[in-house]
């Protein structure tokens, strides 16, 4: 199947990840607000759609109907784009990009437990389907199901190891449940696979902080403020010079 990063080949959060591509995709949390600690990060939606399963035929109509839905996700018209989704799904009931998709959009809208029960059946339909395992370990953590999250990206990592966003999100559920050694450790994962992982830099210095390392926090930090700034984000650029001030001002 030909899903993004599975960033998506179907639908996938960005910032949602949360943080759309060929396929509704993984998800990436990210932060609400930079300014804020660790868990208050959200996930950030790779939403990106695609041209369609090749597990099953799928109906033309229900290819036509998917495509729609891709269409009106692309502008912002979830509920237009979940209904389409759902004229797919009725008249192809294994369309895993349908699946994938609509978890998406649901997702996006806050309905997590529907979108939870759409990877559900992604996972179902393909076990294979890594981004499936990502996606629906987001919807578990936001659910509170944060042992449930982290066995689905363990298993979205045995079939696609190099997947930047699931180590990042791997990470951030670490965080939350106090395992900041090991979320640490994702972190480093994320930003050997992708250098530029703005996000990455800046929870693992977070996380970094926590454990008392203050040189190590105020050089990851940094490295997030410069990549945010390279990247088009002023706002948080400066919002991150402003917590490095204030780390360095704090007694050692």
């Amino acid at each position: 199947m030909n899903l993004l990063c599975r960033l998506p080949a179907t639908l996938i959060v960005a910032t949602a990840t949360i943080f759309i591509s060929q396929s509704p995709l993984v998800y990436a949390k990210e932060a609400k607000s930079i300014a804020v600690q660790i868990d208050n990060y959200a996930r950030r939606a790779d939403l990106r759609v695609g041209t369609g399963s090749e597990l099953a035929a799928i109906d033309p109509k229900a290819e036509e109907f998917y495509k729609q839905g891709v269409a009106k996700y692309d502008k912002g018209d979830y509920q237009g784009a979940i209904a389409d989704f759902d004229r797919a799904i009725e008249l192809s009931s294994n369309y895993l990009d349908a699946y994938m998709a609509r978890g998406n959009a649901r997702y996006i809208l806050g309905d997590k437990q529907a979108a939870l029960a759409d990877y559900d059946q992604a996972v179902k339909i393909d076990p294979n389907e890594a981004a499936a395992y990502t996606n629906r370990g987001n919807a578990r953590d936001d659910l509170g199901d944060r042992q449930g999250a982290l066995a689905d990206y363990d298993q979205s990592l045995k079939l696609k190891p190099n997947d930047a966003n699931t180590h990042y999100n791997r990470g951030v559920t670490r965080s939350r449940l106090g395992d900041k050694e090991g979320a640490i450790q994702d972190y480093d994962q994320a930003v050997k696979i992708n250098p530029n992982y703005a996000r990455a830099y800046y929870n693992r210095g977070i996380a970094r902080l926590s454990l008392k390392d203050k040189q190590g926090a105020l050089a990851d930090l940094q490295k997030a403020a410069d990549l945010f700034q390279q990247q088009g984000n002023p706002d948080i650029y400066q919002k991150i010079l402003t917590q490095i001030k204030e780390i360095q001002d704090l007694n050692p």
